[in-house]
C-alpha cells in the first residue's frame, strides 16, 4: 500500500488520504478515533493535494488521469462521491499548488493559459475565479497566503537549485532574501502571525535552514540551523515549531520553542517522514515510511507516544519479513565520499547477482524507503546496491549542483567506482551485475550499458531517456526554462549532449535488456524507449519491451506494478546464468 498525501481536519476528527489500498488510487477517510478506513472516491486516480472545508462540508483535491500528472482541482462532498472540476476550462492542465484562506478563498497556480503558470483566486462559495498574476520570467507558484487573504507569497523557479520567493502585497513584490539573484531555494513558506513569515531556505548556505521575514520591515533573518542537515518541512503551533530535517538517507524530527530558542529531538516511528500535519490543538500527524515498512500514518499524543493509524497487519505484511539495508560509504574516482544503501538477501537465497540501482531525478536520492520491487528481488536472491552519486539531495547544495549540465560524467563514474568497491570488498563479481533504474536511473542504466558493458550481465530500463536532445525537445512546456541549467542547451551544448546520450553508444550495448514504459508519460516520451528497442533488435540483441497504456511516469495501479515486477523477475531469471 502507498499513500501519496494526506490531510486532517482542524480538530483531528477526520483523516483523508490518497492511497492505492484497493489496488488503484482513490481518496479514503477515517473518522477518528475510529481507524477503520472507508473510500470517498471510486475514480481510480491519484491525488497530490487534499483540503478539508468543514464549514462548506466539502473536500478540495487534485486528481490526475492515468499517470499524466495533470493534477486538476476538484471538489466533492465531505461524505464522498464523484469529484467535480472547479473549472472545466482547466482540463488537461496542471494545478501546482493551492492555498486556502479563512475567508473561504483558494489561491492556486495552474498552467492552462501559460506555460510559465498563472496565479488565480477562487471564491469557494460562488466558485468564481479571477486571474491574480501571470508568470513572465519563469514558472510561478503560490507558496502561502495570509489568513485574511490580503497578501500572498509566490516562488519563481529558474532551476532545480534556484527558486526565489517574493512577498506580494498591495505595495508590490518584495524579495524574501536580500539578493534573489544568488542561486538558492525557498520552500515551505508559512504566515506565522500578522508580523512574521517563516520559511526554509539555503540562501548563502550549503544546507537548508529555517529563516524568517518581517512583513513590516521586510527584514530577512536566519532563525535555526542544524549542522549538516537539510531542513525539509515544518509546522507551527502556539510558540513552537515541529521541524523535519533530511540527513543523507534518513529524516529527523525536532520540536523548536520560538521564545526560548531551544530545540529537542523527537523519536520518530519511521526512517523517512513524507508529510506532517498539526491540528489547532497541537496534535501531530505524520506520514512515514522505512526501508522495511510501507507508508503509514501516525498520530503523536500529548505524552509523546505515537499511535499507528493505518495498519500494515491488515494487509498481511510483516515488518519482520522485510530486509533492511546497510548504509555504506566509498570513495569515488576523484576522492569524493559517496553514501549508498547495500541490501543483502538471506544467505540461503543469494544467487550471486547484484543489482545496481541508480536513482531517478537526478536531484533525488536513494533513501530508507520501502520499495516493493526491492523486497521482491531480495526475496528472490538478488543483492541491491543503491549509490547516492553526486547530484543527490540530502548532502548539501554544492553536492546537489554537481550534476547540473553534467548528467553523463560524474554520476556515471561514481556508479562505476561503487561497482569497483563492491568487487574489491567481495560483495559481487564483474559480469554478475545488473544495471536497473527508472527515469534518470533508466538513462544511467542505458549509458552504463553502452560505456561499461563489461560489468553487466543484463540491463533493466524503466521509462528512461535514450537521447538527451529529443528528451529536451519533448519535456513539458513548464520545464523548458529550467532545462538549460539542469541538462544543457541543445545548441550551445550540442556536442556534450550527444556525448552523454545513451543512443550514441548503442553499438557497444551487447547485454540482454528489459525495457518498460508508460503510454501517458509526460516527462519522458515512450519514443525514448522504443528508439533503443528498435536499435537493439536490429543488432540482434535480446530485448523485451513492455508498454503500459494506462500509466505515466511510474505506476499508479497495483496490477500494472505487479505485472512489471513479475516480468522483470522473469527476465532476470531467464538471462542470468
Amino acid at each position: 500500500m502507498e499513500i501519496s498525501t494526506f490531510t486532517v481536519s482542524e480538530y483531528g476528527e477526520k483523516l483523508v488520504f490518497s492511497t492505492n489500498l484497493n489496488g488503484k488510487y482513490n481518496l479514503w477517510a477515517m473518522d477518528l478515533p475510529n481507524t477503520f478506513p472507508y473510500p470517498l472516491t471510486s475514480i481510480n486516480q491519484n491525488s497530490s493535494l487534499i483540503h478539508i472545508d468543514r464549514k462548506n462540508h466539502t473536500i478540495a483535491a487534485t486528481f490526475e488521469n492515468d499517470g499524466d500528472e495533470n493534477f486538476q482541482l476538484h471538489y466533492l462532498p465531505l461524505s464522498g462521491g464523484k469529484p467535480i472540476p472547479f473549472n472545466e476550462k482547466e482540463q488537461q492542465s496542471t494545478c501546482y499548488h493551492a492555498c486556502f484562506t479563512q475567508k473561504h478563498e483558494m489561491y492556486y497556480s495552474a498552467n492552462h493559459d501559460n506555460p510559465l503558470l498563472n496565479i488565480y483566486k477562487t471564491d469557494l462559495k460562488s466558485n468564481q475565479t479571477i486571474l491574480i498574476q501571470k508568470g513572465e520570467v519563469a514558472p510561478i507558484v503560490v507558496a502561502a497566503v495570509s489568513p485574511d487573504g490580503s497578501a500572498y507569497i509566490f516562488t519563481e523557479t529558474y532551476s532545480n537549485t534556484h527558486a526565489a520567493a517574493f512577498y506580494q502585497s498591495t505595495g508590490g513584490r518584495v524579495s524574501m532574501v536580500p539578493d534573489s539573484t544568488i542561486p538558492h531555494l525557498i520552500k515551505d513558506v508559512r504566515f506565522y502571525d500578522n508580523e512574521t513569515v517563516y520559511f526554509v531556505t539555503n540562501y548563502q548556505e550549503d544546507f537548508s535552514y529555517l529563516a524568517s521575514f518581517s512583513l513590516s520591515t521586510y527584514e530577512f533573518q536566519p532563525v535555526l540551523k542544524v549542522e549538516n542537515e537539510d531542513m525539509k518541512a515544518f509546522k507551527a503551533h502556539t510558540g513552537s515549531l515541529f521541524i523535519v530535517t533530511e540527513k543523507g538517507v534518513r529524516d529527523h524530527l525536532y520540536q523548536y520553542d520560538i521564545t526560548s530558542e531551544k530545540m529537542v529531538f523527537i523519536d520518530s516511528p519511521c526512517d523517512l517522514i513524507k508529510k506532517i500535519e498539526l491540528t489547532v490543538e497541537g496534535t501531530l500527524f505524520a506520514l512515514g515510511i522505512s526501508a522495511h515498512r510501507i507508508d503509514t500514518i501516525f498520530k503523536r499524543k500529548a505524552n509523546g507516544v505515537w499511535t499507528q493509524l493505518t495498519n500494515n497487519k491488515v494487509l498481511g505484511i510483516s515488518d519482520e519479513s522485510m530486509i533492511k539495508p546497510d548504509v555504506v560509504r566509498y570513495p569515488s574516482f576523484d576522492g569524493l565520499s559517496i553514501e549508498a544503501l547495500l541490501f543483502k538477501p538471506a544467505a540461503e537465497k543469494a544467487n550471486g547477482c547484484t543489482i545496481l540501482w541508480p536513482h531517478g531525478g537526478p536531484q533525488n536520492a536513494s533513501r530508507l524507503k520501502y520499495r516493493p520491487l526491492f523486497q521482491y528481488l531480495l526475496q528472490s536472491g538478488y543483492a541491491i546496491f543503491a549509490p547516492n552519486f553526486r547530484g543527490s539531495t540530502g548532502y548539501g547544495a554544492s553536492f546537489q549542483r554537481m550534476v547540473e549540465q553534467n548528467w553523463g560524467d560524474g554520476p556515471r563514474l561514481d556508479c562505476v567506482a561503487g561497482l569497483d568497491w563492491l568487487i574489491e570488498n567481495g560483495h559481487t563479481q564483474k559480469g554478475k551485475i545488473v544495471a536497473m533504474g527508472g527515469s534518470y536511473g533508466g538513462y544511467m542504466s542505458l549509458l552504463l550499458a553502452g560505456r561499461h558493458s563489461e560489468y553487466f550481465c543484463a540491463i533493466v530500463d524503466i521509462f528512461g531517456i535514450s537521447n538527451l536532445l529529443t528528451f529536451l525537445e519533448n519535456v513539458p512546456p513548464s520545464w523548458r526554462t529550467l532545462m538549460d541549467q539542469m541538462v544543457g542547451n541543445p545548441e550551445k551544448d550540442y556536442e556534450k549532449l550527444v556525448r552523454d546520450s545513451p543512443i550514441t553508444y548503442v553499438e557497444q550495448m551487447n547485454k540482454p535488456m528489459c525495457i518498460l514504459h508508460g503510454e501517458n508519460d509526460p516527462r519522458v516520451k515512450k519514443e525514448e524507449s522504443e528508439r533503443i528497442v528498435d536499435k537493439l533488435k536490429e543488432k540482434g540483441v535480446y530485448v523485451e519491451y513492455l508498454l503500459f497504456d494506462d500509466e505515466g511516469h511510474g505506476f499508479s495501479k497495483k496490477a500494472n506494478e505487479m505485472e512489471a515486477y513479475t516480468r522483470i523477475r522473469s527476465f532476470l531469471d531467464t538471462v542470468i546464468d
